[in-house]
């Protein structure tokens, strides 16, 4: 890990916690510039139009969040984007994710339990914009929603609580709570279901050795199963 950081067992100095924080609010601040910049000067008009204006905030948000990274003498790695022992069971890993992601979302959608998904409506029967989507589920989603919220977020959250076991146990609960409320356009249930997913692949994340690729994997492998499914019959609705 990088200098000076804790493990569960390493005592973090006070100053050094409050730069995580200090950190975090930074990118945060930062991500609402990006979009607020940019938003004054182009306007989406499309679902596909709007893939490209949100790739143009998350590229330089990305670039922020390394180099706060460097800045504090830490390397990628440190908040868990380090290549897999064994890319296969990466890939395995991911797709149980995957998987059960996807039975989650479609039995709670079978009893009624359904979230505000209307704004994808414009997939079905689009195959363009079906691939647009697809393509940005690995990097909108999978990549960039992981570096940020397990990677970033997560790994931020436990330095600034202390590093202990405890410490990465809250943190992991806030980062799924903010990620949930970072989908709170898909109603209440939309964050329960978004905060909950958050949580679980957090402490999976703390369980195999803070790795991010099997869960960028699995969250990628997810949405765009979502998108083809949208395409052929449309997201839930109700």
């Amino acid at each position: 890990m990088g200098k000076n950081q804790g493990d569960g067992g390493d005592v973090i100095p006070p100053l050094r916690r409050l730069r995580y924080l200090i950190d975090i609010v930074i990118l945060a601040a930062a991500v609402v510039g990006l979009e607020r910049v940019l938003s004054a000067i182009y306007v989406p008009t499309s679902l596909q139009s709007g893939v490209v204006f949100d790739v143009l905030v998350k590229v330089p948000a990305v670039m922020i969040a390394w180099l706060l990274i460097r800045l504090r003498h830490e390397t990628l790695s440190d908040i868990g984007l380090k290549r897999p022992r064994r890319w296969w069971r990466a890939f395995l890993i991911g797709l149980g994710v995957a998987l059960i992601a996807y039975a989650a979302a479609s039995i709670s959608e079978k009893a009624g339990l359904r979230r505000d998904l209307s704004q994808f409506k414009a997939v079905q029967g689009n195959l363009e914009l079906t691939l647009y989507e697809v393509v940005y589920a690995f990097i909108g989603a999978g990549f960039y929603e992981e570096f940020m919220f397990r990677g970033f977020l997560l790994h931020g959250l436990a330095m600034f609580f202390g590093a202990s076991r405890a410490a990465w146990m809250i943190a992991c609960f806030l980062q799924g709570l903010l990620f949930g409320l970072a989908h709170a356009y898909q109603n209440p249930l939309g964050i329960a279901f978004t905060g909950t997913f958050g949580v679980l692949i957090g402490f999976l994340l703390l369980a195999s050795g803070r790795n991010l690729w099997p869960l960028i994997i699995g969250h990628g492998l997810y949405d765009a199963s979502r998108f083809v499914l949208f395409y052929f019959q449309g997201p839930p609705l109700g």
